[in-house]
């Protein structure tokens, strides 16, 4: 079934479907040996019967399986034919045994590598050819390699096509993990802000229905104000999507938490970083950020990023008390980003909230 997928832009040219055509030329060497003695119609017949050969091999080796019978019976057909010409049809026989292995599966290959075989003991006692059991024993012995090397070939391809599908399935994953991420953070962004104005549009509607304009008047300030920090707070988003920096983001963050009063202690300590968890440090940062921003009744955090041979480590403690804390969206999206490493996060509550994430820098895929 996975062989039926391959076509002639999908498969790979290994040497094996290709570059073992230059031993091709073997065919034509009892001809150039022999060629004073041979008719100029003996000579034409042989180089047309190679170049035919030749032909349907290519048109073969590019097609897909249950596509290759008629060609492959018509390949036999002429290294049958061009052995009353030439003993060096044994090597045609041997690039039919390599479509055999190559070209078909199962109880299909059996019979098409049983045709080769029938096809050259049939040349070898029908034919008039001097010396039939060298002539018998080297197509034989170039089949069963050639045909062999067909058999590894398949596999080769099979396996690359796998590769391929399994490939194309983890950027669906992926691109759904980051449509899922955004989701997350659109409804951080939006969800809050858009209730607000909702909320202070009606009251500023009945305060004006009521006629107490000053009231309604603050009212749609608040509202103006609202949307102006909301439409900032979407940019920012933005322009995170499109800088992943790991530098620059906590640079940029650290200089947002001093604005809004915040006293934050960094301990950054970084080497050079795979691109992925580069990436995915820096969204799993700004969550932290975004979660300071909006929860910290303290104003006082300490962010320490570290890393070694083997992990990347990011441990956040914000100096605000609490016996307990329900995940939300951003607590539950540091740890699926964490997850998509194969790392982890973890997070405590007592006399302070800590979280600690570990990202490995030797997963799969980097």
């Amino acid at each position: 079934m996975l062989l039926n997928k391959l076509t002639p832009k999908t498969k790979a040219k290994s040497f094996w479907s290709w570059g073992h055509l230059l031993f091709s030329v073997f065919y034509l060497l009892p001809t150039i040996f022999n060629f004073s003695h041979l008719s100029t119609l003996n000579i034409s017949a042989t180089l047309g019967f190679y170049i035919t050969f030749i032909t349907l091999y290519i048109q073969a080796v590019n097609k897909k399986q249950g596509e290759v019978t008629k060609l492959f019976i018509a390949m036999l057909l002429v290294c049958i034919f061009a052995s009353f010409l030439t003993t060096g049809s044994s090597t045609l026989f041997g690039f039919s045994a390599f479509i055999a292995g190559f070209s078909f599966a199962k109880l299909s290959r059996a019979m098409s590598v049983t045709g080769v075989f029938i096809g050259v003991v049939f040349s070898t006692y029908i034919t008039d050819i001097d010396n039939p059991q060298y002539f018998l024993g080297g197509s034989l012995i170039l089949s069963i390699a050639l045909f062999s090397f067909g058999v590894a070939t398949r596999k080769e391809h099979i396996h690359k096509i796998r590769e391929q599908e399994s490939a194309k399935q983890l950027e669906q994953l992926a691109a759904i993990a980051e449509r899922e991420r955004i989701a997350r953070d659109l409804h951080d962004i939006l969800g809050h802000s858009l209730s607000s104005i909702a909320l202070k549009a009606e009251l500023a509607n009945k305060l004006n229905q009521g006629e107490r304009y000053t009231q309604a008047n603050t009212e749609i300030a608040q509202v103006a104000e609202l949307a102006r920090q909301l439409l900032s707070d979407v940019r920012s988003a933005v322009s995170d999507l499109k800088q992943l920096n790991l530098a620059s983001q906590i640079s940029q963050l650290k200089q947002r938490l001093i604005e809004q009063g915040f006293e934050a202690d960094f301990n950054v300590k970084l080497n050079a970083l795979p691109a992925k968890v580069e990436g995915i440090a820096s969204l799993i940062i700004k969550e932290v950020v975004t979660n300071l921003l909006r929860h910290s009744s303290t104003k006082k955090c300490i962010i320490s990023i570290t890393q070694n041979q083997q992990q990347l480590i990011i441990n956040v403690i914000d100096h605000a008390p609490g016996s307990s804390i329900k995940p939300g969206n951003g607590l539950n999206g540091i740890k699926e980003r964490a997850e998509q490493l194969d790392g982890k996060a973890t997070f405590t509550c007592g006399d302070n909230f800590s979280l600690n994430v570990m990202l490995p820098l030797t997963a799969k895929g980097f």
